[in-house]
């Protein structure tokens, strides 16, 4: 994953990330064929139905399933519980090396029942930012973290964030305004 940095950096993502979504949408390009018509690669994982495009330079990306983990507050005791926890999917860039940092996409799978948990603040998700919706289906929603590109000394980085953009246009409006 990325590397955290000052937060007005990460804002200037954030803000980034809305833009590029308005602007798509306030194009009419809210046809998912037309706005991802450019994206040479389809990610599909049929278990959560979730299609995600990707670039044709992610040609060879792999795929990693892990865990978020959602944490609540208990004042009784003054400790953190984990009280959720869900599928976090890892796109990673063919260039991708440990000692050489490439950025990856990774989109977080809620149940509907989860998102109002946590758009309704039972449960927080890691450090700083918010999730964002990608998209949703009858059974899921798709999120993504606002600082999922906080080191833009990451390679990769803005082109991560410029397919983010385009899947989020191509979705259609979240199911609460972000």
């Amino acid at each position: 994953m990325s590397v955290s940095r000052g937060a007005a950096s990460g804002d200037r993502c954030v803000l980034a990330l809305a833009v590029m979504a308005l602007l798509d949408v306030g194009c009419g390009r809210s046809n998912r064929s037309d706005a991802l018509s450019d994206a040479a690669l389809r990610y599909h994982n049929a278990q959560y139905d979730l299609t995600f495009s990707l670039p044709a330079s992610w040609q060879g990306y792999t795929v990693a399933v892990r865990e978020w983990v959602g944490q609540t507050y208990l004042s009784a005791t003054d400790q953190v519980a984990v009280t959720d926890y869900g599928p976090l999917v890892v796109l990673r860039h063919p260039e991708w090396k440990a000692d050489d940092l490439y950025q990856d996409i990774p989109i977080l799978v809620f149940t509907r029942r989860q998102w109002d948990d946590h758009h309704q603040g039972r449960f927080i998700i890691g450090v700083g930012g918010v999730e964002v919706e990608l998209g949703h289906n009858p059974a899921h929603v798709f999120a993504i973290s606002s600082r999922f590109n906080a080191a833009d000394s990451v390679k990769g980085w803005k082109e991560a964030t410029e397919a983010v953009g385009r899947n989020m246009a191509a979705n259609g409006p979240p199911l609460y305004a972000q």
